[in-house]
């Protein structure tokens, strides 16, 4: 009789914590009904960045606008990778990439500012490395700005290697190119 008040004070306990544990989002590939939403965390993300001039943010919220995005997906499923919550509903995070001469190029992974820390970008990484395997690819590559200190911190903790800094180059700022053997 006085274990069994211990065991209902732990099962109490345990199912505290479970309902304190926040669940992993899914990474999957949008729907096309989602692309306006994946878009629009896009530009959450574009705007709040102080890396990029202005004209920079403008050329690049021209590059991914829906339809672009949907032509994206058409030409390769795996270009556009989303992270969602709340029961897949709710986009919080995003990978656009291209297929480049058997490499991928990392165009642009972001996630909203009250889901970072939370090993989103993490999980969106490795999928684009397993999704790069599927395409035959041996290499994923990207850029950053060099005064961007999160991202490289994220691509170096992820396994990229730096292999170069390009000053005055794209829209006259400086970049670094980042590599990941994926093979």
């Amino acid at each position: 009789m006085l274990l069994f008040p211990f065991f209902i004070s732990q099962w109490r306990a345990q199912e505290t914590m479970m309902k304190e544990e926040i669940p992993l989002p899914s990474i999957r590939r949008p729907k096309d009904i989602e692309i306006p939403e994946v878009r629009e965390c896009f530009l959450d993300v574009l705007r709040e960045i102080p890396y990029y001039n202005t004209i920079a943010k403008k050329d690049e919220a021209q590059k991914y606008t829906v339809s672009k995005l949907k032509d994206k997906l058409a030409k390769d499923r795996y270009s556009v990778l989303c992270a969602f919550t709340n029961n897949n509903k709710d986009v919080v995070g995003f990978l656009f990439n291209h297929f480049d001469d058997y490499t991928i190029w990392l165009d642009w992974i972001g996630v909203r500012k009250d889901q970072r820390k939370k090993g989103i970008a993490k999980q969106l990484l490795a999928d684009l490395f397993r999704t790069a395997g599927v395409r035959g690819c041996h290499k994923v590559w990207c850029d950053c700005r060099t005064t961007n200190e999160p991202s490289k911190a994220a691509l170096a903790k992820a396994g990229f290697r730096r292999i170069a800094e390009i000053r005055n180059h794209w829209y006259g700022q400086d970049f670094i190119l980042w590599e990941r053997f994926v093979v």
